[in-house]
């Protein structure tokens, strides 16, 4: 019953916004109407409202050029809107994204690229949370390896006080759950084609309760990942070693750009290393974390109204993430104000100051 009334509803609000559409058709100002819904982003208003205009209207003829200048507005407004969700997604900042969709779908509620975009959007951002809840779970099983032995030397030294009983009883309840979860993401990992994860799960999984079933799955999935990984490097070169060690010093120091500079030098062969992999993995959480601080401050000098050094801070932070999309549309927008207020400020050097009379005809 309720879903009916749901139903009827939405089918009520849909008819009479159409309505308004075609009484609006009739409107001999129409044109000053379709002006005022543009300057609103309203292209589905104006769009709808065309759609009713007749032969025998007074301004048919001017209306269906403006109906031409309506869809390309929308067309535009859309291209402008998926670029900028695309940024938002890749700079995994999920609540613009969710807003820029919002506004984008009020605004053109007919948009199939919109709809594609939403609903790409809503994948994303679970598969995002997904990963989240599985690095909770490696974090917290990593903590309870690490004091397997101090709950065991608890056990061993007050076998019979209470609180230590109750702390135990804890810790293997905490074991149990973590090592199902940890069981569902080393599945998770195999189905998506993340055996790294895959790996990483079961082999703590294994850790917290060994099994001869889950230590098969771990070898089964390292053969898996030797034939992916095919010349996988055992042995990292001399030339190698003393570049990581020279970026592990910088990155230490705080210097993001030498160090990405050190690791760019590091011949490819040595990149798939171990230890180069996983120092590149703190050295994109670094950056990626330094060029969100760097995207903040900018926008707060932006909205003091301090342009060019926002500007200065998004180009410098630029040079550790030159493809990010999200940073790059700050960049342009903050370019086009400057160049706008600098060909103001020559328009108005041109203009001759007022000639002086001297009292004579």
């Amino acid at each position: 019953m309720k879903l009916l009334r749901t139903i009827i509803s939405l089918a009520l609000i849909t008819s009479a916004l159409s309505g308004c559409a075609f009484i609006h058709s009739f409107d001999k100002d129409l044109d000053s109407k379709i002006q005022q819904w543009l300057s609103e982003h309203e292209y589905s208003k104006a769009l709808d409202a065309l759609s009713h205009v007749r032969p025998g209207h007074s301004q048919y003829s001017k209306l269906q050029k403006r109906k031409i200048e309506v869809q390309q507005a929308a067309d535009r407004f859309e291209k402008i809107k998926l670029r900028e969700i695309g940024a938002h997604i890749k700079a995994q900042d999920w609540q613009a994204a969710e807003s820029s969709l919002n506004y984008g779908m009020a605004k053109l509620p007919d948009s199939e690229k919109l709809q594609a975009a939403y609903n790409d959007f809503i994948k994303q951002r679970a598969h995002y949370l997904k990963g989240l809840y599985y690095q909770l779970y490696i974090n917290k099983a990593e903590w309870l390896v690490k004091n397997q032995d101090v709950q065991q030397e608890l056990s061993r030294t007050l076998p019979d006080d209470k609180s230590t009983k109750a702390s135990v009883q804890q810790y293997e309840k905490e074991v149990d759950n973590v090592y199902q979860q940890l069981l569902i993401c080393g599945l998770e990992g195999i189905n998506i084609g993340d055996l790294e994860l895959a790996e990483q799960c079961y082999l703590l999984a294994d850790e917290l309760k060994p099994s001869k079933e889950i230590q098969t799955t771990i070898l089964e999935i390292q053969n898996k990942l030797a034939k992916k990984q095919k010349r996988k490097p055992l042995l990292i070169s001399k030339r190698g070693q003393a570049l990581l060690e020279k970026a592990k010093g910088t990155l230490k120091q705080g210097d993001l750009k030498v160090t990405l500079k050190a690791y760019k030098r590091i011949p490819n062969k040595d990149k798939k290393h171990a230890l180069v992999t996983a120092f590149k993995q703190e050295l994109d959480s670094r950056i990626k974390e330094n060029v969100k601080q760097g995207i903040k401050l900018g926008r707060k000098l932006y909205s003091q109204g301090k342009i060019e050094q926002a500007l200065a801070v998004w180009n410098d932070i630029r040079e550790l993430d030159p493809d990010n999309e999200y940073l790059i549309s700050h960049i342009e927008r903050a370019q086009r104000v400057i160049d706008k207020l600098d060909k103001l400020k020559k328009q108005e050097s041109t203009i001759s100051p007022p000639s002086q009379s001297n009292g004579k005809n």
